[in-house]
């Protein structure tokens, strides 16, 4: 009866995730911003040729480029031309990866010059649906096996999304301190994380203090990293565009802020690791000594502590692989790639986790202890 009840589960997932794809393709294709690009669907897509430029005329082989050149007839979706069929020229710069081909759907833009000639070509695939759609199948695919628990979890997901994206980040470019907003969004996505996962209510104080413990030394840690090898924040093309573009924002505070998001999630999935095993001893044997009951919180702390440090440093050194690749690539020797400002700020996030984790595990395991020992002696 329970293999059938999931097997119901898993389709009704799946006729979710395929209603949300419908949807949100007419949602998106409707309301699309019209003024920069419209969604069209390639029909036929012609042979390309080279377009050289006329620098080919310069000596100078460096200003010399080629673009690619085809006649594409495609389907407007979008707009007030929505169901109009157009047979254009597009071109691309030769060596970029975009493809067209035939029944795919794009981003149309195109580029207006003094004498009234139009250029087309295409930006970018036409991915918002299917995004979505494998968005919704994880979720519902999430909730089918694991019930009411995995709701509750992409429950405290969504609140943190939210923090961040709709609370954080607009207060920033306001010019808000981005430190102190961290902090505070640290502790609301913690409460509310807790709140929705930790199963006894009685213990959610002590998940609580152990993720805050953990983050605070994490950060603390990260803080005097950040002052003592001289990272500035401005590593990386995307900080500087961010520092050019709003001059008046701390970068290096917002490096700070980064180290701070960036370690909740593996302290919190410690934390309440070690809170949900020492209260599953607690349930086994309610008058379990102190002592015993602290010691066996360490051991799952330190046993969880191992997959996670492996985790949390392939993470942020996979987002750091393309950078690490490009230094290495122009010859850089090792010590050159350390002394990288871009991997130095990786590395700082990665010991800063690394450090939250081991202070996460004490604080967890002592702040339990504490709790239980002060509701065993109101009984």
């Amino acid at each position: 009866m329970r293999l059938k009840g999931l097997v119901l589960r898993i389709i009704i997932a799946l006729i979710i995730s395929y209603a949300a794809y419908i949807i949100t393709d007419n949602i998106a294709v409707n309301n699309w911003n019209n003024s920069e690009s419209l969604i069209v669907q390639v029909i036929e897509a012609g042979e390309e040729s080279v377009v050289t430029s006329d620098n080919d005329n310069n000596e100078d082989n460096e200003d010399r480029y080629e673009t690619l050149q085809r006649d594409t007839v495609m389907n407007i979706l979008s707009g007030n031309d929505a169901g109009k069929t157009i047979n254009v020229k597009t071109v691309r710069l030769a060596g970029s990866s975009l493809n067209v081909s035939a029944g795919n759907r794009y981003l149309l833009v195109w580029d207006t010059f003094e004498d009234g000639h139009v250029q087309y070509s295409i930006a970018d695939a036409f991915r918002v649906p299917s995004v979505l759609c494998v968005i919704f199948l994880v979720c519902t695919l999430l909730m089918a096996f694991t019930g009411w628990r995995g709701f509750f979890a992409l429950l405290g997901l969504g609140a943190s999304i939210f923090i961040l994206v709709f609370a954080m980040i607009p207060l920033v470019v306001r010019g808000w301190d981005s430190v102190w907003l961290a902090i505070a969004s640290v502790f609301i996505i913690s409460t509310i994380t807790i709140l929705c996962v930790v199963r006894h209510s009685r213990y959610r104080i002590a998940a609580l203090t152990g993720t805050l413990g953990g983050v605070t030394g994490g950060f603390l840690c990260g803080a005097v990293m950040v002052y003592l090898w001289k990272l500035t924040g401005l590593a990386g093309e995307g900080s500087a565009l961010l520092a050019s573009t709003l001059p008046f924002l701390n970068m290096r505070g917002l490096l700070l802020a980064s180290v701070l998001i960036g370690s909740i999630g593996a302290v919190l999935d410690v934390s309440i690791s070690i809170t949900a095993s020492m209260s599953e001893f607690v349930d086994y044997d309610e008058n379990i000594h102190l002592d015993r009951l602290l010691i066996a919180g360490l051991n799952v702390g330190t046993e969880v502590l191992g997959s996670m440090i492996n985790t949390l440093i392939l993470a942020y050194m996979g987002s750091a692989l393309p950078m690490a690749v490009l230094i290495s690539s122009a010859g850089a020797e090792l010590s050159g790639i350390l002394n990288d400002p871009y991997i130095a700020q990786e590395i700082v996030q990665s010991l800063a986790g690394t450090l939250g984790l081991l202070f996460t595990i004490p604080a967890s395991a002592f702040s339990f202890v504490t709790v239980h020992s002060l509701r065993r002696d109101d009984d």
